[in-house]
């Protein structure tokens, strides 16, 4: 089994690595929200392209919701963004966590879930989460029936070098490792227990994977190295949110460069973090 889930994933990221931005290469973005949206409707997801405007540009969010109803038991929200910067192919940022995405939506698909679950492929991240203001903002009904966030954002890169992982100065190092083949789960105070549930059920689900967590004080607001993703906005909408990372510049030194290629990532570790987030969701949503 273990070799099937690293080809598909081999094949996935063959498929999204490569610029995808609406100014630079807006064909290629847009083929990759095709190619997702291609994959979610194989899996029997309900399918949704969201149409966002931005500078001139049109790009989609791509929205895949397993069956259930979510003025009964809240949607919980699973996403990455599939845009990348100009210059970059954007491998592990962020085609590492779209491609995690779909082998969530994979595992998920075939298991019955109590409370429905919507894979998000969001664009315009890198612009300043473009594609999530707008999920959240433009379906009032929907923004009242969040009831928790997960954002995927560049899940495949380590490093086992002593001293390949650095922190934001806030941190207290002493209490972290100091090399960088850890996941690291991120939240706010208002998001601590999603943190830890999800940090356990991670665990829990790939006892090897090492898994460290983060939560900063109050809503967030004044610690920016941790709010550069997709669950910021949730943060502010008051929505419980935990951002799952390998810690991007703090770890990557190809962050944002022509050299974040699919040659640096290491498949086995994307492989351990979509296991441990699908073996967290199917229990969270089965029992919550």
């Amino acid at each position: 089994m273990t070799e099937l889930g690293l080809e598909r994933i081999r094949q996935h990221l063959g498929n999204i690595v490569g610029e995808r931005n609406p100014f630079t290469r807006p064909e290629q973005l847009e083929k990759t929200a095709q190619y997702l949206s291609s994959q979610f409707e194989a899996m029997g997801l309900e399918v949704t392209q969201e149409m966002v405007e931005y500078e001139g540009t049109r790009s989609c969010n791509i929205l895949g919701q397993t069956p259930g109803d979510p003025d009964a038991n809240g949607l919980f929200v699973l996403a990455a963004h599939y845009d990348s910067v100009p210059g970059t192919p954007g491998a592990d940022d962020n085609a590492s966590a779209v491609t995690a995405l779909l082998e969530i939506a994979h595992d998920l698909c075939q298991t019955p879930l109590l409370k429905p679950l919507v894979f998000c492929a969001f664009t315009l991240e890198e612009y300043g989460f473009i594609g999530a203001k707008h999920f959240i903002q433009h379906d009032p009904k929907r923004k009242n029936q969040i009831s928790a966030m997960i954002s995927l954002e560049m899940l495949g890169f380590t490093n086992t070098t002593p001293g390949s992982q650095s922190y934001p100065p806030y941190v207290d190092t002493s209490q972290y490792p100091d090399t960088g083949d850890f996941i690291a789960v991120v939240g706010n105070e208002p998001s601590a227990d999603l943190v830890q549930a999800l940090a356990e059920g991670m665990t829990g689900s790939v006892p090897t994977l090492k898994v460290e967590t983060l939560v900063v004080p109050g809503q967030g607001e004044n610690f920016t190295d941790v709010r550069l993703s997709d669950h910021s906005p949730f943060w502010d909408a008051g929505i419980p949110a935990a951002m799952v990372t390998d810690t991007a510049f703090f770890r990557n030194p190809n962050y944002h460069q022509p050299s974040d290629t699919l040659a640096t990532l290491d498949l086995e570790f994307i492989r351990d973090n979509a296991r441990a987030v699908a073996g967290f969701l199917k229990q969270f949503l089965n029992h919550h």
